[in-house]
């Protein structure tokens, strides 16, 4: 749910008419995008074992086999957290203001969880990197070295940025979905809901 559609839904909740057809229309939005992100783990994973069979196939030395059995093993682990993480995440359209905001949790504690695995696939990523530099090195000399060191960093930066900009944005959300929860819990207890 996009934060002016939950703003915009707390003051009329807080008012006492929660608009059960915009909720509806927000988790389904909400699960659409789940499920493009998810089927696009699918397709970039997909995309990462053909090009790992082909490093491994058509070029063949030490250094593109140690990355392609790198590239394999971290997108198996990343595929099966993928698989256990969002379990749930996809379930159905919630009809009450409670039920919506039980699975906006869920979904949101999904997608924490996404991006702390996220910071280990990196790390575990820079530990490939450093072994095939290790081959390289081993194997050609330190002529490329420069140059991969570079592109290495480039790389790290930017998906540590993304990680760290995203992981921002969804620990803000999920402030303001836990302040709702216990704002509803609130007005349940009081007799309100």
């Amino acid at each position: 749910m996009r934060d002016a559609n939950r703003d915009r839904w707390t003051s009329a909740w807080q008012e006492g008419t929660p608009p059960t057809a915009g909720l509806a229309r927000m988790a389904q939005r909400e699960r659409r995008l789940l499920t493009a992100w998810i089927a696009l783990d699918w397709v970039v994973g997909a995309g990462l074992l053909a090009f790992a069979a082909w490093l491994w196939f058509a070029i063949g030395t030490p250094v593109m086999r140690f990355a392609a059995a790198g590239i394999v093993l971290l997108t198996i682990a990343v595929l099966a957290f993928s698989v256990v993480n969002w379990r749930g995440s996809l379930a159905g359209d919630r009809a009450s203001a409670a039920d919506f905001l039980a699975l906006a949790l869920h979904r949101s504690r999904a997608r924490l969880r996404y991006i702390r695995f996220g910071w280990w696939v990196l790390a575990a990523d820079l530990a490939v990197i450093a072994g095939a530099f290790a081959l390289e090195v081993r194997d050609e000399g330190l002529a490329r070295l420069p140059g991969m060191l570079a592109a290495a960093t480039v790389a790290t930066a930017a998906a540590a940025a993304v990680l760290l900009w995203w992981g921002r944005r969804e620990r803000r959300r999920a402030e303001r979905l836990a302040a709702m929860q216990r704002a509803l819990d609130a007005d349940l207890e009081s007799g309100h809901g």
